[in-house]
Formats: structure tokens, sequence, C-alpha cells
């Protein structure tokens, strides 16, 4: 970031004395609060002022406003920068603490807190470096005479792939021959840690008087779209002492389980939903307005008398008619009859959530718990069992129980009993009506889910857009906090996150799914069954089935199942518990293309009991299975790419299961037993123009694990691919082909599979090599290649006939 000249790191060090350390822990008992803020206010045009504080003074083309306990910079366009100042405030030896919530990545984003600011611009500012990738850093930095000084920059030892709250807190110090500086970020809800940036500046100009104080934001120049950005429990404290450090206090891990290795964060540049707060859909003149915060149910619906919920908006809105809902958190549970197509919208710029939980403050401590009075226990029942063990895994024995409990923000863990809490747990007692935390709740917002479902959407022709859903304590019943159950539908630029079952269930035909963002749900982000005709593109699940439900029969990115006409495009489908994208059930008629499915903990993409599908142009990396084929049939599978599977780049499977035996109860229920269009049998696979890494077990393997039935006779084509080639046994095979129920022969080079079928022309690196070192393999395969037929062409949005090995 340089808005002005910029000194060179090299100067910056020759005037620095000292070096990243931790400081003493001593205490000061002349400090004086002079900014206290919670932002318990609303706002729509500046922050207002705190209380002590003052008001204060903002700057830049954003759009500033204050709402559900929230600050936030929304609207910054990129290569821009905003501020918001307290003049008023006076400050030397100086700790400034709050709360950042960050945007998902891809955003380039630099929130940063000012101490010391002069009148004429000179001062000391912390920076929390959020990179496009999820890489975060503190930098600190002094101005002076308009020229920027580097002082130091410290990565940190976690990532924001994701929305992310980070606390920061900087202090400065010192008046004389030195100015001390220092830094430290960490997850919000984790323990504090030791200052991780110390500097003492010794330069002749280092800024030793009092200042004023604030918060400044710059975008980065690459980021696709404008930002939104929170501040939350902004401390600001004077006469801290020039070695005054506040000891560090103990709080409760982050309990949202994390994936299990720290993921390369995938390419999702324009995948997922924007910003919550950064939509600008069209307020039609005919829209019915709602403000949950300056509402009334008796007002008109006007934007100057708005009503305050959305339930009675859609009450009083006629079929066809436009609600607009402006900033604020709902806190309901809605349903759109059939008789009403709708739109559903967010107020333009402003940051609309439903939200399933209610905050509760009523706490009482007994020993190292607390406890209070509660009503809402939703039912554990699957299927109709109890902690259902075909879904329900005993290591993970709380999946099923949809009670949920967050502290600013971070999940807690549910456990079986009151006895087994401590920090970071709670625990719901139907019996005595109470819910029990091991996380101090003191100073900190505490929120627990009682409600299940968030809408309900039975108009046909109903479109929800710009918007988040969050922390609904959804049932399996229930199915999703979402539920989308006519034809028609529409959702685009929606947040679905840390919803306790399913984030959007869908019953429907011509579906649109567009640019949702699906995180962090207990089961799976989507589930869409008989949706005949539909579209989910540009969209983001990673982080599903966070609850750990077993990986089968449901769990996940999304699901498919007894759908034709389906198109899956440009997602990303990465970092889920179990698998990425999953077609099941008799699905027939699919198009998978230009996806992203990466660290998943079962498959990528897997393909079950289905036909026909096209799968062209994803990028399925680093999962136990890169494309898991199952039971299913006349698939063209091309120009994929996999690497560093656990086990697997393809897998081909027969089992014993027919489309013809009604027992198996997986049928589309509006086709024919039998199906002749899907049987269940695996037959008709062409897999051409794949480029395979390097991995231990299989790069593709083929066979019946029940019924005999041998890989020759099940027609796979395999011609036009880049294997790796296997040197040593403990490289992956290159080809296992079935000659019966679970035997095999391996095929470990392209003269064996040419020898198994001459029409089959492949190639091999001369070494065993990850797809990262085969860009001049890649090149010289494509004049082997399969010229690309006119179906897949279509489907992946190329040219026919085109000759390429990999990726488009």
């Amino acid at each position: 970031m340089r808005l002005r000249r910029t000194a060179g790191i090299l100067a910056a060090a020759a005037i620095l004395a000292g070096t990243v350390v931790a400081l003493p822990s001593t205490a000061n008992a002349a400090t004086t609060v002079v900014v206290s803020d919670i932002f318990n206010r609303t706002t729509s045009s500046g922050w207002g002022s705190a209380s002590p504080g003052g008001a204060y003074s903002t700057s830049g083309s954003a759009r500033f406003t204050v709402g559900a306990s929230v600050a936030r910079i929304s609207g910054l366009a990129p290569a821009t920068a905003a501020s918001a100042s307290l003049g008023s405030v006076s400050a030397q030896d100086v700790n400034m603490a709050a709360t950042i919530m960050v945007p998902a990545s891809p955003i380039t984003v630099y929130p940063a807190f000012e101490l010391r600011r002069q009148t004429n611009g000179d001062l000391y500012r912390a920076s929390l470096q959020v990179g496009s990738s999820g890489n975060l850093a503190i930098q600190l930095s002094r101005t002076s005479g308009g020229v920027d000084t580097a002082l130091s920059r410290v990565p940190l030892p976690f990532t924001a792939l994701w929305a992310t709250s980070i606390a920061l807190e900087f202090q400065v110090t010192g008046s004389g021959s030195s100015v001390q500086v220092a830094a430290r970020a960490w997850k919000a809800g984790t323990t504090r840690p030791g200052w991780q940036s110390v500097i003492t500046d010794t330069s002749g100009s280092r800024i030793r008087s009092a200042g004023s104080v604030g918060i400044f934001e710059y975008a980065g120049r690459s980021n696709a779209a404008a930002t939104s950005t929170g501040f939350d429990k902004l401390t600001v404290t004077n006469g801290v002492g020039a070695a005054t450090i506040v000891p560090p206090v103990t709080a409760p891990p982050v309990t949202t389980p994390p994936v299990s290795s720290t993921p390369t964060p995938p390419d999702t540049t324009g995948k997922g939903s924007a910003q919550v707060g950064t939509t600008a859909y069209a307020v039609p003149a005919t829209a019915i307005v709602v403000a949950v915060a300056s509402g009334s149910d008796s007002n008109t619906g006007s934007l100057a008398r708005p009503l305050k919920t959305v339930a009675a908006a859609i009450a009083k809105a006629a079929s066809g008619q436009t609600i607009v809902l402006r900033a604020g958190t709902y806190h309901e549970s809605v349903t759109v009859p059939a008789q009403k197509k709708l739109t559903i919208q967010s107020y333009p710029n402003e940051a609309v959530w439903f939200d399933g939980s209610s905050q509760v403050t009523a706490w009482s401590r007994s020993g190292t718990v607390w406890k209070a009075s509660w009503s809402f226990f939703p039912s554990n029942s699957v299927l109709g069992v109890a902690d259902n063990p075909r879904f329900v895994d005993a290591s993970k024995p709380m999946a099923g129980r949809p009670d949920q409990v967050f502290v600013d923000g971070a999940a807690l863990t549910q456990v079986g009993s009151a006895a087994a809490v401590t920090a970071g747990t709670f625990f719901p007692d139907p019996g005595s009506k109470t819910v029990t935390i091991g996380t101090d709740p003191t100073t900190k917002s505490v929120r627990v889910s009682n409600l299940g479902t968030a809408l309900v959407v039975n108009g046909p022709g109903t479109v929800l857009q710009g918007f988040g859903v969050r922390r609904y304590a959804t049932t399996y019943a229930q199915q999703g906090a979402v539920g989308l159950y006519n034809d028609n539908l529409t959702v685009r630029n929606l947040v679905i996150e840390d919803n306790a079952m399913i984030g959007i269930r869908a019953w429907n035909n011509n579906l649109l799914v567009d640019h949702v963002t699906f995180q962090r749900n207990g089961m799976l982000g989507i589930v869409a069954t008989t949706s005949y005709n539909s579209t989910i593109r540009n969209s983001v699940f990673t982080v599903n089935n966070n609850q750990r439900f077993k990986t089968e029969p449901e769990a996940g990115g999304a699901k498919i199942a007894r759908s034709r006409g389906f198109t899956f495009t440009n997602n990303d489908t990465s970092n889920n518990f179990g698998t990425g994208l999953w077609f099941d059930e008799s699905s027939y008629d699919l198009t998978v293309t230009n996806n992203t499915s990466i660290g998943n903990t079962q498959a990528g993409i897997e393909i079950e009991l289905s036909a026909k599908a096209i799968v062209a142009g994803n990028d399925v990396s680093n999962n136990p299975y890169g494309l898991y084929i199952v039971d299913s049939s006349d698939l063209k599978v091309f120009n994929n790419r996999f690497d560093k599977e656990g086990q697997m780049g393809i897998r081909i499977v027969q089992d014993e299961r027919r489309q013809s035996d009604p027992s198996w109860h997986a049928q589309d229920p509006r086709q024919p037993i039998p199906d002749p269009t899907v049987t269940w049998i695996v037959k008709n696979i062409q897999i051409s123009n794949n480029v395979f890494g390097t991995w231990q077990g299989f790069q593709v393997l083929a066979w019946d694990s029940k019924t005999g039935r041998t890989a020759d006779q099940m027609n796979i084509t395999l011609s036009g691919n880049l294997f790796n080639h296997r040197t040593t046994l403990s490289q992956a095979t290159l080809v296992a082909w079935g000659t019966g129920t679970n035997t095999f022969a391996r095929l470990d080079s392209v003269a064996a599979l040419m020898a198994k079928n001459p029409a089959w022309v492949n190639q091999e690196t001369t070494s065993a090599l990850p797809v990262s070192a085969m860009a001049s393999a890649i090149v010289a395969a494509a004049a082997s290649a399969v010229p690309l037929p006119a179906d897949v062409a279509a489907a992946a949005g190329q040219a026919k006939g085109l000759k390429k090995v990999g990726l488009f």
C-alpha cells in the first residue's frame, strides 16, 4: 500500500533500534479509558459518537454505517481509502484495541489503527494486511512530513480464508529519545498472544507529542469488487506507560472445526457471494420496505414509514412485489406462500442478516461455568431415530443435535453433560431448562440459536438476493435453514453460514443458485432433490459438515439427487468434511464444468447411481479421491486436473445395486422401473485429455467390487491423457484394470495401455512430477490430445475440436 511517497525498508532499518520481542508485563495505575465504543446504536450515515470518545469524523467515498453492534465501512472501491477519526481525543502513551471483521478471500484489504495523529498528518499506524489468498501480516509504519516509512512487517501464524473476526491491538509509548511501537493480532475468541511486533523508533522523525486516534482502511487495487469491513468493541486507553503491557487474557480456543491440515486456499475469483452489505439492487417504486431497527408493522411499508418484520411484509405484499430490507439483524422464521411470487432483497449497500440466534445476557457463575435460563431445545431425531448412528459418527456424538452457542461469533462445541463443560464448550439441559457454557461471558457477546428455519419459499418464481442467513438451529426434519419448495426460484448473492444442518434444501425445478457462499454449515451446504433443468454456478462451498456427520449417506459441500438436466459450473467446493460435489440417486444429463474441488476429506467430485454426464475442466486435487464414479454410465471425462490425491485420481466402481430392483429406494420417482436411461451399471466412460500428478495409490482404477464384471465389459476409453510416470512401487499405478470381483491387473505405462487397446494414445512424464512441474509436458502432450467433442466444447465454453491437455 503506497498512498504517499514511501521510504525504503533498508532506510527504515537504519533508523530503528530494537527487534521483534515480547515485552514485560507490568501494570500502570494511571491509565484512563478515553474511548469505549461497543456501537450499540444504528446509523445510516457516519458512525455517530462514542462515549467516551466524542464524534467520529469520516472521510472517503465509502459508506459508514452502524448496526447490529458493528461499525462498518462498506462499498470501499478498489485502490481507495477511507478513515474514521476521533479528533477530540488527545493521547500520548496510548493503547488501542478492537475486533475487525474482515471479508472472505480473495480480497486484499488493509484495515489499520492510527495513533498520535497530528494536525499536519503525522501519525503512527498499525495495519492488518489481508492478502488475496487469506494470508495475514501486521505492518507498523510512521507517516511524517507526507512520507510513509515502513517500520516492520510480521506475518501472522493464521489465515483468513473465510470471513473472520480478528482482534488487533496497537500501542505507542515514550516521548523522549525513543518511541516504542507495538502491535499484535489474533483470531477473536482465542488466547491473546504476546506482542508480535515491537519497534523502538529513534529517528529524528519520530512522533513524540500526544495526538488523536482513528481507524483507516485501504482496499487493494486487484479487488474485483468493493469491500465491506466491520469493527466492534473499540477501546482506547491513555497513560499506559512506556513498558506497560496488559497481561494476556485466557480465552477458549476457536471451536469452529478447522480443516485437518492448513489448506492451500483455492482461487475463488468471481465465485461466491458479494460481501453482505455491498450489493445494490434497484428499489422499485412499489417496493415494500422493512427496517427492523426503526420500523413498525402498523406503518405503510414505504421508505419513509417502513414495516418492522419480514413476516408482516410478506403478508402485506401482492404477488409480483419486491420486499426491500434495510440494514439490521432479522430474527425471524418466515414463509412465502404458494400464491405469491416475491423478490426479497437488501437495500442498496446495507448489511442484512437473517439470524436464528438471540443474545443471552443473564448469566450466573457456578464455579468454572456459567448458566442461563433457556427454553429452546431442538430435536436430535434423524429419520425418526435419536442421534441416528447411520448418520452420526460415534466419535462425534453431538453432530445430530442442532443446539448452537456462539461467543463473540465463534461457535462453542456441544458436550453431553453439564459436568463435561469446559472452556469452549456448552451443554443445553432441557430438564433444568438451562444452558451452561465454559467460557466467561463477561464483556462478550453470547448468542444461542432458537429458530430452526429462516425462509421457506413455496411461491413459484420467487427471488432471494443480497443478504445473509446464519446461526439457525435447523433439525434434520426441517432440513434447510432456507427451504426452496416450488419451481423457477432464484437465489443470488447470499451468504449461508453457521447453520446446524443444511444451508439450503431444494425440491424444485428450474432452480438457479448464483454467487452464493455456503460455509460452516453442520451437514451440507446445499441439497437439491428432483430438481430438473437447474443450475448452480459461481458459488463457494467450504468447511461444510463442520459437525462431522458420517460422510455417507450424505455430508459435505453439495449433494444433488434424482435430478435431470442439472448444470454445476464455475463453483468452488473445497475444504469440506466429506465430498465436495456429489450427484446421486438416478441423476441424469449432468454438466460439471470448470469447478475447483480441493482438500475435501472424501471425494472432490462423485457421480453415483447416475448417467449421462460431462465432467470437464475441473481442478480436482488433494482429496482422497479426485473423481469417484459409482454405478454410473455414459460419462465424458475431459480436461480435468488431478494432483496430490490421497488414494486415486479417478475411481470407477461397480457394486450389486441395480435400478431395476425397487428395494434399493434410490430411483427417481418421476421415471419408470426399470429405467433404460439410468441402469446403475458402469459402462461407456470416456476419459480423455486429463492430467494426472503424483501421489501414492492409483491414477485410475476401474473394477467391480461385488458382481464379477471386468473392466473390459465396462466399455471404458482412455486416450489423450497425460499420466505420471511410475518409477517406484511407492508411486501411483497408472491404471488398475479390473479382472473380476475385487481383482485387477496393473497397467503401468502408456505402452501397456496401448497394448490393451491400440487406439488408446496417451502420454506420460519421464519422471514422477507434481502438476506444478509438468508445464512443458502438458504443452507437448497436446499433440496427442483427443479433439474436443461438440457437446463437451459447448458445456465447457470451448471451441469444438480443440486439442489441449489439462485445464482449459
